[in-house]
């Protein structure tokens, strides 16, 4: 067993003995979200047929479905995940624009009604009830700005306003097939249905911007019913489909982002794409690989949220490394660096010590990448075929230590919640140190992070023994 993987044993080790059993937090900022590509993620040969193609790599799998998914909660969990974020799973398998885009569900044609290419409603009962078993939420992905032909009212009676608008980003932001104010009883009633149906913990919402129109954020209506449900049933003392997290899509700046979906209160949390572009590289862009400042970087994101222009400390921005519509993140690294995977450990420690909620994307626990993809474009060619196995050490080194850290996180507060302070200290060799210091004042949780660019061990008055850091592999300590 080399060094690496005793280091690993080690820190499994001690993370059983901090917390050997976790209650389910309830608090947002707590999430570790794991996202999937439905279609190219999993197949169960027993389960639904899926797709024969989508947008994406044509030599990547089309025919993914909701029983593969549920042959992979224990590896979700087993990550240190406890949230499943699945791309949208509403009946697209008829909607205008053709099997490439039905695929991918972007393009409902109905809201009330599974897509029998991924399953059945039996199947989402199973799923939603094995995650919950393991301590899992569940997030459906929701798209309330445009649809690919819904014709049927809601089971209440309620229709869409399918006139084509703009949203307030303007052309910007393109236009959906969704008006509002005409639109709100059927997308609130969709947005409680599966709630109360099948427990669902929350939603993504795609293009969240297309829901602010005439000068008007309609999140606040649509946020204030998933709460009203949510709160209804806490009241009765149900465990499950009583989070309501909402997070949205916009790829705006933070300026953007404040004037749009988190005016006026209406969602309090978005993705972080200013935050990823920074410590992990840009979306469609893999000339830079992020951390250009150095550690400098590292110390803006563990900052507040105000400290990058966001509204205020009340907000909650989704922090991630890649996703479905960019390049993943080991694209960013030339792969003869001979830090190619410990670079990748950085930015996944960076995204465990960050206070608030993360996202995860299948497949860069183990570096995949898309240099193989075949007839894809930049805005989907990381939809490649998942796997839960590693393929090589390496892979497995690197998911080891994804795990490592994420289940670190779970176990400390002060990961995901607390209040950072840096300092950057010379260990004896002149090699530049960042110290990274949170505390979880409501618990009184402690951890200290040391990043360093080349293997080193420096002392720390807080702690007895030196710390020991190899290169671009972040040590992590609960005081």
């Amino acid at each position: 067993m080399n060094k690496f993987r005793k280091w690993i044993l080690a820190i499994s080790v001690a993370l059983s003995a901090l917390s050997p059993v976790m209650a389910q937090e309830q608090d947002p900022r707590a999430l570790t979200i794991y996202q999937v590509m439905v279609a190219s993620f999993q197949n169960d040969s027993t389960g639904a047929p899926g797709y024969t193609a989508m947008w994406g790599p044509d030599n990547a799998m089309k025919n993914g479905n909701l029983r593969g998914i549920i042959n992979s909660l224990d590896h979700i969990k087993d990550l240190g995940a406890n949230a499943l974020w699945m791309t949208p799973i509403f009946d697209s398998s008829t909607a205008l624009g053709g099997e490439k885009l039905q695929a991918t569900g972007y393009f409902t044609n109905n809201f009330f009604e599974i897509d029998p290419h991924f399953g059945s409603e039996a199947d989402l009962k199973e799923l939603v009830d094995e995650a919950h078993k393991r301590g899992i939420y569940v997030i459906l992905d929701g798209v309330f700005g445009h649809h690919g032909g819904v014709t049927e009212p809601s089971p209440s009676g309620y229709t869409l306003d399918v006139t084509v608008t703009e949203s307030d980003r303007g052309m910007q932001g393109g236009t959906g097939n969704i008006s509002y104010p005409g639109s709100l009883d059927y997308i609130k009633e969709v947005a409680t249905y599966w709630i109360d149906k099948y427990d669902i913990d929350g939603w993504r919402l795609d293009q969240a911007y297309q829901a602010t129109q005439g000068g008007h954020n309609y999140w606040n209506e649509i946020r204030g019913a998933v709460e009203k449900l949510t709160e209804e049933r806490k009241a009765r003392g149900e465990q499950w489909g009583t989070l309501g997290y909402m997070v949205g899509e916009d790829w705006g700046t933070a300026e953007v982002i404040n004037k749009g979906v988190y005016r006026d209160g209406g969602l309090i949390s978005a993705f972080d794409f200013d935050g990823k572009e920074l410590i992990s590289g840009p979306m469609q862009d893999t000339t830079k690989e992020g951390l250009e400042n150095g550690w400098a970087d590292v110390v803006t994101i563990l900052s507040k949220p105000t400290a990058r222009g966001y509204l205020n400390d009340e907000v909650i921005p989704n922090l991630f490394l890649s996703n479905h519509d960019g390049y993943r993140l080991a694209d960013h690294f030339d792969i003869h660096d001979p830090y190619y995977y410990e670079k990748m450990m950085t930015r996944h420690a960076i995204l465990a010590a960050y206070s608030g909620p993360i996202t995860l994307y299948y497949g860069d626990e183990f570096g995949d990448d898309c240099r193989d993809a075949v007839g894809a474009q930049k805005d989907n060619i990381a939809r490649t075929t998942g796997h839960l196995e590693p393929r090589n050490d390496k892979e497995r080194e690197l998911r080891a230590y994804v795990a490592a850290v994420m289940k670190f996180r779970g176990a400390n507060p002060a990961m995901w919640r607390g209040e950072a302070e840096f300092e950057t200290l010379m260990d004896k060799n002149g090699n530049e140190i960042l110290v990274v210091r949170k505390n979880d004042k409501e618990s009184g949780n402690k951890v200290v992070l040391v990043f360093s660019q080349k293997d080193t061990e420096i002392e720390l008055p807080e702690l007895k023994q030196p710390v020991k850091a190899k290169a671009w592999i972040p040590e992590l300590v609960r005081l």
